[in-house]
């Protein structure tokens, strides 16, 4: 085990390096801003960024390494996988008991939809019959009449 933990933390250290070495030539001020880098800057930048990626791929893969030797020893337990759910079937459709308001909404308004279907019962009634002359409330449809430039 101690040697997955000190690889990691020399990685580290490592990574540290990379990364002073890459702004090393800013923080002393051998490069100035604005200007184009010189070719100590260029070295130094490139390779501190190729020595960090190395280094960062190394703490990972020590720390990987870590965590399953912990695993191993008992020390971590590893995730349960997780199951996947029962689907969830609604139950069927019962018609709810009615309760006291239910039954007090149906007593307010029977009177009123009785009234609205004897209304329309009584609308149907005159709709099936031929209206009479004498009830008739638009005069009969006559055409337009036309102007004097129109059809001719």
């Amino acid at each position: 085990m101690g040697k997955h933990i000190w690889g990691a933390v020399m990685s580290l250290l490592i990574l540290f390096a990379g990364l002073w070495l890459m702004q090393s030539p800013f923080a002393f001020g051998y490069q100035t801003g604005g200007a184009s880098w010189a070719d100590s800057t260029k070295n130094d930048f490139w390779l501190g960024l190729a020595i960090a990626l190395v280094s960062l791929v190394g703490v990972v893969l020590f720390t990987m390494s870590l965590v399953e030797e912990l695993r191993v020893l008992g020390v971590m337990r590893r995730r349960p996988a997780p199951q996947p759910a029962p689907p969830v079937v609604p139950p069927p459709y019962t018609m709810p008991q009615p309760t006291s308001q239910t039954a007090d909404l149906e007593r307010v308004l029977l009177p009123v939809v009785t009234a609205l279907l004897a209304d329309m019962a009584e609308r149907r009634g005159m709709q099936s019959q031929p209206p009479s002359d004498n009830q008739r409330s638009t005069p009969p449809a006559t055409p337009y009449p036309r102007s004097e430039g129109e059809g001719r």
